[in-house]
């Protein structure tokens, strides 16, 4: 019997786990891609347009790289803030831009289609976790803008 139990409880328990890591956000195969497709026009490093024009990243925030998500950017009086706050997604300019109301002034990305129900939900659950960035290794990225 004392067998049994004790078969069980490890069994539910590694279960556990094993839902926990399954549910474990990815950052590069999860939430990096939506980077990459919704944020990295205006959100990444300066580049030249096509009328030779250096545009820097909207708003002095750049998400093309794991240490410029981390470094954040200066809000408007010029103080450091945090893109991305660990465990603490309400607090956090990343995932709350991109979860307004889409009639709203500023919602993330202003242009094109904003997030869906699940990137915000993956965005959201990856902040909660600890917003781990893991091995990932940044690609190279070219702005579509870019001449």
């Amino acid at each position: 019997m004392k067998r049994t139990v004790l078969t069980s409880a490890i069994a539910l328990t590694l279960g556990l786990l094993s839902a926990d890591a399954a549910d474990k956000v990815d950052f590069g195969k999860q939430v990096y891609p939506i980077l990459r497709e919704k944020c990295l026009s205006c959100h990444a490093a300066p580049y030249k347009d096509s009328r030779g024009r250096t545009k820097k990243p909207k708003a002095g925030l750049r998400l093309d790289t794991v240490e410029w998500i981390q470094k954040g950017y200066l809000d408007d009086d010029d103080n450091p803030k945090q893109a991305v706050v660990a465990g603490n997604p309400a607090k956090s300019p990343l995932y709350t831009s991109t979860a307004l109301p889409a009639d709203h002034d500023d919602i993330m990305p202003p242009k094109g289609d904003p997030l869906s129900k699940a990137e915000q939900s993956l965005l959201k659950n990856w902040i909660t976790q600890g917003a781990n960035f893991g091995d990932f290794q940044t690609p190279a990225y070219k702005n579509p803008k870019a001449k």
